[in-house]
């Protein structure tokens, strides 16, 4: 009987639980997309480039496991990572 409920209890937990490789990956698109911004008005240095390579990369990294995900389970996993 516990065995059972204790069951339940992990499957019910792992369900509402965040992705946190997925709330990194939005954190890092948003970091990217805010540095890129700023070029809207002026062009990047060498060094400015050099950031952004970085940037891409963190995200490119970060994102990997979410390139075939579908839009609705896209919006879920970001709610999840905003209410949490």
């Amino acid at each position: 009987m516990y065995k059972y409920a204790l069951i339940i209890l992990l499957i019910c937990a792992s369900c509402s639980s965040k992705d946190e490789q997925f709330c990194e990956c939005l954190s890092a698109g948003e970091n990217l997309n805010n540095e890129t911004q700023q070029f809207f008005d002026k062009a990047p240095t060498d060094e400015d480039q050099k950031r952004i390579q970085e940037l891409k990369k963190l995200k490119n990294d970060a994102c990997k496991n979410y390139t075939e995900m579908g839009g609705d389970e896209m919006r879920k996993r970001k709610e999840d990572c905003e209410n949490n």
